[in-house]
């Protein structure tokens, strides 16, 4: 997103989904194995050839069909979610896995802790105090390099608690990895107060954790080695480093009755047309979605 052109160029994050058959198999390489509260690198295999083979793993599929649910709002709480058919299967490998969906109108569990993946922003704070230390040990920049991100990154860096950290500086950069997170729910009475606006029963609220590039990514939990796609990133603070306000993503467990499974079995055109949002309807609302918030569509 282009924050001072106001346009938007379109990023977006997919989960695939699989059959409920197939939800209490795990492969080992999904499972998130540290808690942080920052982004951090999802654990690969081995560094090189995780990266050399996850080249060959780019695939490209046709799209079959595209269903989007019938609006009553294209403003701040739309239903942002897509159900996307694809013309033929997806093979799965060490690289391209399922994911289980929820039960309708299931709630994560209160133990549960929730994750977000993407391939958006990171941003990294630097402490003065602590910078020459870490350089000489991971010896990655040299001192040239440091002054430029400092004057880079002086002038409109995001105020912070500490004095400490008012005398450091924060960095952004474009992942070159697939990036996990984990993420603190809030509950609707919180998000509505934060918000000023009352928050509908599809929308699940976070205290940010998400940058610029992950829109679409998944909200996940896992429970006894089985991972349930919860929400979907849909709307959230420009400023990833202090978010202003919550994170919004569409509570996927909402649309399962009412989108996701009568879409997938749908047999005719009319059976779609009562359950999808017609092309034009969805180019409407997705136009005036982007003029509510000042972007126009690039």
């Amino acid at each position: 997103r282009n924050k001072d052109a106001h346009e938007f160029s379109v990023r977006l994050g997919t989960t695939l989904r699989t059959n409920s058959s197939q939800c209490n198999n795990t492969p080992k390489d999904c499972i998130i194995q540290k808690k942080t509260t920052r982004k951090t690198e999802v654990p690969p295999k081995e560094d090189e050839e995780y990266h050399e083979a996850s080249e060959t793993q780019l695939i490209c599929v046709e799209v079959e069909s595209i269903c989007t649910p019938i609006q009553n709002t294209c403003c701040l709480f739309m239903k942002d979610i897509a159900v996307v058919k694809l013309k033929t299967k997806v093979n799965y490998t060490d690289y391209i896995q399922p994911i289980c969906l929820p039960k309708n109108c299931e709630d994560p569990p209160a133990s549960s802790t929730s994750y977000s993946v993407g391939w958006g922003r990171i941003f990294e704070y630097y402490d003065p105090n602590e910078y020459e230390d870490d350089l000489e040990d991971e010896d990655q920049i040299d001192e040239l390099e440091i002054q430029k991100r400092v004057n880079k990154t002086s002038s409109g860096v995001p105020s912070v608690g500490s004095q400490t950290e008012q005398a450091g500086f924060v960095t952004f950069h474009d992942a070159n990895s697939l990036m996990q997170r984990e993420i603190d729910l809030i509950d609707q009475d919180q998000c509505t107060a934060q918000l000023k606006s009352k928050v509908p029963g599809y929308i699940i609220c976070t205290s940010g954790g998400s940058c610029h590039g992950d829109s679409g990514g998944p909200l996940m939990y896992e429970d006894n080695g089985r991972w349930t796609l919860v929400g979907v990133i849909s709307d959230g603070p420009d400023d990833c480093y202090h978010p202003e306000k919550p994170l919004l993503f569409v509570k996927v467990s909402h649309f399962v009755d009412s989108l996701i499974s009568p879409f997938m079995q749908a047999g005719n055109h009319s059976d779609r047309n009562a359950i999808c949002a017609t092309d034009d309807a969805r180019k409407d609302c997705v136009t005036r979605a982007y003029q509510f918030h000042n972007y126009t569509l690039k």
